[in-house]
């Protein structure tokens, strides 16, 4: 399999892992020294998001992507694309529509999340440049 392919694999697995809210794809598919920024603008590293996706962290019904594309060099792939993600957090209900960028490594002979962002998509008007 290629770079992306083996990527996109990881990447599913990850996704997967977040809907059956399983941290232990997490711990083999996320670097220890991962970061992330939230559509808040929030940072937090890999202990938050496995807390955050564990058992007793968020419970997504939804976690749907389009547009997904990749961009691959030698150890690193970029992962873009759009997100629709729905669920519950303690009481709080949610559903955002984002788009994404993941970074990913080639590290000890395994693709590793190290890196993530996203944004609320927000209907406007187009920008003309």
């Amino acid at each position: 399999m290629d770079p992306e392919g083996e990527v996109l694999a990881v990447f599913s697995a990850i996704q997967q892992a977040m809907l059956s809210n399983d941290a232990g794809p997490l711990h083999d598919h996320v670097a220890k020294d991962y970061r992330g920024v939230d559509a808040g603008g929030r940072v937090h590293d890999r202990d938050l998001m496995l807390s955050a996706y564990g058992p007793d962290g968020v419970d997504l019904d939804t976690f749907e992507v389009s547009e997904v594309e990749t961009m691959a060099w030698e150890d690193t792939v970029l992962v873009t694309g759009n997100a629709w993600i729905r669920g519950t957090y303690g009481d709080i209900d949610f559903e955002h529509r984002l788009r994404f960028l993941d970074v990913y490594a080639h590290r000890d002979a395994s693709w590793r999340l190290v890196a993530s962002q996203v944004t609320d998509i927000v209907e406007g008007p187009e920008i003309e440049s």
